[in-house]
């Protein structure tokens, strides 16, 4: 009930960095590419997102995350309105 879709590794074939299961996430959504936000904590998730022409925000090292638009440690005191003001400067 807190969700209007959900998409695992079971509901797609190609596995990240193919962007297919984020590309199927939107369209479930009936929303444009651009218009979602990836939050992985993977590089090839974060290589997926990108794929697919979304934001990606990356949870971890900003050393391995080299490809994400923004990188986090934690969302311990972040607000959405947080991280829209930061994907927006960079």
């Amino acid at each position: 009930s807190y969700f209007d879709a959900i998409v695992d590794g079971n509901s797609v074939s190609k596995s990240k960095p193919d962007p297919e299961v984020f590309e199927l996430g939107a369209k479930l959504l009936s929303l444009p590419n651009e218009k979602c936000i990836v939050f992985e904590d993977a590089l090839a998730g974060v290589q997926a997102a990108k794929s697919a022409n979304m934001k990606a925000v990356g949870i971890g090292d900003k050393n391995v995350l080299t490809n994400a638009d923004i990188v986090i440690s934690t969302f311990e005191g972040l607000t959405t309105q947080d991280l829209l003001n930061k994907l927006k400067t960079n």
